[in-house]
């Protein structure tokens, strides 16, 4: 069936398994995912960012060293020109040993110890031997058309070995003329640098491969391009003029993630420069237009993270690095310390009508430019948190597709139906930055239940009986409007999780108006782990894997459930 109504699961990267991939997934585990998708209904697979990351023990895929340069990770070592086979087992003695998980949780410092190795080895042979000759010449081609950004990120990542950080205002020498002549002059340097190149092209090579296969298999992929950059980045390094370093780009307490007691007073320090719109805007937005070009050789769609910052964007007068030396300060003693400045929206709030009809104009023409960069692919905008009231009807205007939460989309005390969702809309239950929805659901029936013993328990303090009273009913009252969207009775729905509830709301979720619909492999597979918590760090944040593989997953009940769901609901394949 073909049909513009879409099923979607969200497979991060590093979350794929297979036999021989090193430890984390990689581009041939996902090439098996995508014959799975075309299997059973699924129309896209959505993953989180793909660019090159630092060697944190645990790294964001949101604080990218390059806005184009790819994660090496994810390549599939057996289809790496040079590697010599058979491949050597993943050893469990590598250190160092990070913290504890088990097979079930990526080792990032294990995973790079064991893959670097071999793509050095197999870059000795790929330079030196006689039968890589031609595959040589298409590398050198390669690298002459990439132009700058592939010189300027190798430069960069040689310069972080150097200097042994990535953070390049703690260099000692912060010149880029100085740091590129550096490499030039240096043959070592040379080397290293002629390496990162090779490995850029491999990812080039691998993920043309795997969109080739998307295409025949008619399933789309779906990207995503975070708000912002990392500012210890080639692209901040090199081109600072377009970056605004004074502020720190983020977004508003909004009584969510409280597991973070910064995060819950003062919100979320993304730690990314402002963008200074008005001199990208002088060169055509050459570098949204670099960025979103080279997303479209992978991708059919993708997803614009907090897309809300392109009309205004929230933003910190310091870094993430001084957030605990802030954190119980008043906003006027935060101020003092920063002369004066506070965090706030930039460039303007959206306290007067004037203040968001600027706004408006902003993020409109700013949308409308970024679309142009890549035509023909489909956008989705993630529109969550403080949600002025222009920005809906904007992006309905743009036919950018916006976030449907069911159980944040409340009138009038009232969960709004499905049915009356606007189709260019992206429906879900929860992203990767929540729990999955079956946790979400005990934890609420939990404090439920608690509410209940509570009005029984005479001898408990007044206090804590009425923080658990409220609680109580602010859950129950979560369970009742999914109960009412899903058609479950009240009895139904204030229940602990099952089978039955989670084919009811998930029922009503693929059956919504939404042109896409999608649940992360967590929620599909039953596995109640969460893949981050925002305002933490490490942990097991950005490292839950499956335990099992593609074809594994085939034989499991769940894939034919999204299957003939998908089909009950008139989802089907792309057109």
């Amino acid at each position: 069936m073909v049909s513009e109504r879409l099923t979607g699961v969200l497979l991060p990267l590093f979350s794929l398994r297979r036999e021989g991939d090193g430890g984390i997934g990689d581009l041939t585990a996902l090439e098996e995912w995508i014959t799975w998708a075309s299997a059973h209904g699924v129309g896209f697979l959505q993953l989180l960012p793909v660019n090159a990351v630092g060697e944190d023990d645990a790294p964001s895929p949101y604080s990218a060293l390059s806005s184009v340069a790819l994660e090496p990770l994810y390549l599939a070592l057996e289809r790496i020109p040079g590697m010599q086979l058979p491949l050597p087992p993943y050893p469990d003695d590598l250190p160092p040993l990070q913290l504890p998980g088990g097979r079930d949780f990526v080792d990032y410092a294990r995973v790079r110890t064991f893959k670097k190795e071999l793509y050095r080895q197999a870059w000795m042979r790929f330079s030196e031997l006689p039968n890589y000759a031609e595959q040589r010449e298409e590398f050198s081609h390669w690298v002459e058309q990439q132009g700058r950004w592939l010189e300027d990120y190798a430069i960069y990542r040689v310069a972080c070995i150097a200097f042994g950080t990535c953070e390049w205002w703690k260099w000692p020498v912060q010149d880029p003329d100085i740091i590129r002549r550096a490499v030039a002059t240096s043959g070592s340097s040379l080397e290293q640098m002629r390496f990162q190149e090779w490995l850029q092209w491999l990812c080039a090579c691998q993920w043309a491969e795997v969109r080739a296969h998307a295409d025949k298999c008619n399933v789309l992929l779906m990207g995503d391009v975070p708000i912002g950059i990392s500012a210890a980045s080639a692209d901040v390094f090199f081109e600072r003029h377009l970056f605004d370093m004074s502020w720190s780009g983020g977004a508003p307490a909004e009584g969510n993630f409280a597991e973070d007691p910064f995060t819950a007073k003062w919100g979320q320090n993304w730690g990314i420069p402002l963008y200074r719109w008005d001199v990208m805007q002088c060169d055509g937005f050459a570098w949204w237009n670099r960025r979103l070009r080279k997303l479209a050789e992978i991708f059919s769609m993708y997803r614009l993270d907090h897309i809300l910052g392109f009309y205004r964007i929230y933003a910190f007068p310091w870094m993430p690095d001084r957030n605990q030396e802030f954190l119980e300060l008043t906003p006027d003693e935060a101020a003092a310390r920063c002369g004066g400045r506070r965090p706030g929206f930039r460039p303007r709030p959206d306290w007067t009508a004037e203040d968001r009809r600027l706004n408006l104009m902003q993020g409109d023409h700013l949308l409308s430019q970024l679309i142009k960069a890549a035509p023909g692919l489909r956008v989705i905008g993630e529109d969550l948190g403080c949600v002025p009231d222009y920005v809906r009807p904007d992006l309905s205007r743009l036919r950018i597709a916006g976030f449907k939460i069911p159980h944040w989309e409340i009138e009038k005390d009232e969960i709004v139906p499905g049915d009356t969702y606007n189709p260019c809309s992206f429906a879900t239950y929860a992203t990767h930055d929540f729990a999955p929805l079956c946790c979400d659901w005990d934890e609420w029936y939990g404090w439920v239940k608690a509410a209940d013993d509570a009005r029984h328990d005479i001898a408990m303090p007044s206090a804590p009986m009425r923080e658990t009273l409220t609680s109580g009913l602010n859950c129950e009252r979560l369970l009742k409007w999914l109960g009412d969207y899903s058609g479950m009775t009240p009895d139904e729905a204030v229940s602990p999780w099952s089978p039955a509830i989670k084919d009811a709301l998930y029922t009503a979720l693929f059956a919504c108006r939404s042109n896409y619909a999608a649940l992360m492999w967590t929620e599909l597979f039953d596995c109640p782990v969460r893949l981050n918590t925002p305002g933490t760090e490490g942990g097991t944040n950005w490292r839950p894997r499956m335990p099992f593989t593609a074809a594994q997953a085939a034989a499991m009940p769940q894939s034919a459930w999204i299957r003939e769901l998908s089909a009950r609901c008139g989802r089907g394949k792309p057109a």
